[in-house]
């Protein structure tokens, strides 16, 4: 009897076991797991903020390194930056995330793969399918995952991660190798991430000719070995740079600081073409050898300035309306136009300039060539020039001290500014005032303060000559006085050029009656004596604060995948040696 019960007993007992087992193995309910939300990529921006910033952290003793640091640590520019650490950061995750995964899979895969038995199943028609439906689906997902943007993460080069990959970390150590990391004379905090990352693109900008130049970045670039990350920065970030220059400019002429403008154009020169000083000879050098290797003899930037004038224009009265004028004609109406004095009872004085570019030529025929080369419209490759010069304006008594009474030559117009409520004004902190207070004392006052700052474009690559005009106000108590003319480029390294004019002002007695003002106000005038377009510059610095944008979008693609979107050839071209102009009209060709 107990034989018999002996396997049905056992039986029971396996299904038991069989069944605590099957227990144990049913997973418990697990409680929802929160997905992580991805990385907002927008960052809304506060202009007013970076102006308070400016204009607070800028001295007219500022050097144009000290503009480049405080442009790169104003507000919204640390905001942009630290969202495009977080979106790398994420990027890293997800791609150590996914090899984590991928590693895990490979490893169960070798552990079952087919040591030749279990023959029988792949032998089985519906494995084969199972499998062959599965790689379809892969492939199809793949596609659409490249169509779409959102390409497999673990193909994003990332330093650190990837062997071989350039990004942040080498250009650290090739500024640290130039003795220009950490930043000369910076005083903030570089353990702040944004911080330090916006100092690093600036001192790599500074230095992009070494840095474009390098063998193991000439390796890297073809071969796609850089960073994204890092390198789509630096693009956006020198945009970013490019606009802040161009607002502080703008605030400087505002305040009058003739010290400061000039500091913010030589920032400009350093940034765009690439040095950490534009009085060094070296680099002058280097920069004239480089226009004549690209464009010939004749293809040094220069403006050569011809007959200048400063007075009250009056009309010729023989002069017919709508009569061709000839070259000689225009001298005899010149001539007339300089015989009557400057009085102080003038609205308006007139300072022209006839300038000729010994460079329009040879820029002309390079420009087509490139056109031509790249298979460009010449009409789309000319319009896009552009070439900038600000011109600076400012005045001294020769026989005696300014009057201050004279409210645009030796009035205390910080005061005034504060007076009107000027929206500039009302952002200076104390010691911003008081600097700049003693920048305009009185005994500095004629040779800190600029009467005028005026910048004008020239937007015809192929215009050899041209005659500017602008308006100035008359002093306002008779004397003779000395203008200064400071012209710089913003494009070009070594080119600027100064002039002195002299200028004896009357005694004018006022009308009873004032005439109606003109509707054209103090408006900057070019005339062309070749009929081509020359382009001004608005002035205005609020105007142009309040036209910048609130809200800066990072797109995921443009950050995480720049490579995708770049052929080899581009990123070619991108890392060949250093070329100033290309096709982009005047943009160095480089990522750094």
């Amino acid at each position: 009897m107990e034989s018999y019960l002996l396997p049905i007993l056992g039986a029971v007992i396996l299904a038991a076991v069989v069944l605590i087992f099957a227990i144990k193995k049913s997973p418990a309910p697990a409680e929802p797991k929160s997905k992580k939300e991805p990385i907002d990529g927008k960052v809304h921006l506060d202009p007013a903020a970076d102006a308070a910033w400016l204009v607070n952290h800028l001295r007219p003793t500022s050097s144009p390194l000290d503009v480049l640091y405080a442009i790169a640590t104003t507000p919204d520019q640390l905001k942009i930056t630290q969202k495009h650490l977080d979106l790398r950061q994420e990027a890293v995750d997800k791609k150590l995330a996914a090899l984590s995964k991928k590693s895990s899979t490979n490893d169960m895969q070798d552990l079952l793969a087919d040591d030749g038995g279990w023959a029988e199943e792949d032998d089985d028609p519906a494995t084969t399918a199972a499998k062959k439906a599965a790689e379809q689906k892969e492939k199809e997902a793949k596609q659409l995952a490249a169509a779409t943007g959102k390409e497999d993460v673990t193909k994003l080069k990332l330093e650190g991660i990837d062997d071989g990959v350039l990004g942040a970390e080498w250009v650290e150590r090739q500024c640290a190798a130039m003795k220009c990391w950490p930043p000369p004379q910076f005083q903030g905090d570089l353990t702040d991430g944004a911080v330090k990352r916006n100092l690093l693109m600036t001192m790599g900008r500074l230095h992009a000719k070494q840095l474009n130049n390098h063998p193991e970045l000439l390796q890297a670039g073809p071969l796609g070995n850089i960073d994204p990350t890092y390198f789509q920065g630096t693009i956006e970030y020198r945009s970013r740079v490019g606009q802040l220059l161009e607002a502080t400019l703008r605030m400087a002429c505002t305040l009058r600081s003739f010290r400061l403008a000039n500091s913010v154009l030589d920032a400009m020169i350093m940034f765009k073409i690439g040095v950490m000083d534009v009085n060094d000879e070296k680099e002058r050098a280097w920069f004239a050898d480089l226009m004549k290797r690209q464009y010939g003899e004749g293809g040094t930037p220069k403006l050569i300035f011809g007959e200048k004038y400063l007075g009250v224009p009056t009309a010729d009265p023989n002069a017919a309306e709508g009569e061709e004028k000839d070259a000689e004609k225009k001298k005899i109406v010149q001539l007339v136009e300089q015989t009557k004095a400057v009085t102080t009872a003038d609205e308006k004085m007139a300072l022209e300039m006839h300038i000729s570019r010994q460079h329009a030529e040879a820029f002309t025929k390079e420009k087509l060539a490139q056109c031509q080369k790249q298979g460009i419209p010449p009409q789309i490759g000319m319009n896009a020039y552009r070439e900038t010069w600000f011109i600076m304006v400012r005045a001294r008594k020769l026989d005696g001290e300014l009057s201050p009474t004279d409210k645009n030559y030796g009035d205390d117009h910080l005061q005034v500014m504060s007076q009107n409520n000027h929206q500039l004004y009302q952002m200076l902190e104390p010691a911003t005032i008081a600097a700049f207070q003693k920048e305009f004392a009185p005994k500095n006052r004629p040779s800190n303060r600029m009467v005028i700052g005026w910048p004008f474009q020239v937007a015809n690559i192929a215009q050899k000559a041209g005659k500017v005009k602008m308006h100035l106000v008359p002093p306002q108590e008779e004397g003779k006085y000395e203008f200064t003319v400071t012209i710089k480029s913003q494009d070009f390294l070594g080119v600027d050029d100064e002039f002195k004019l002299v200028l004896d002002v009357k005694k004018g007695v006022k009308k009873e009656e004032e005439e109606e003002e003109e509707s054209e106000g103090d408006k900057r005038i070019i005339e062309d004596t070749d009929d081509h377009d020359v382009h001004m510059l608005e002035f205005g610095f609020f105007c142009f604060m309040s036209k910048m944008r609130k809200e800066y979008i990072i797109t995921r693609k443009a950050n995480l995948n720049l490579l995708t979107s770049f052929s080899h050839e581009l990123i070619k071209d991108c890392f060949q040696s250093w070329n100033y102009f290309n096709a982009d009209n005047l943009i160095p060709a480089n990522l750094t």
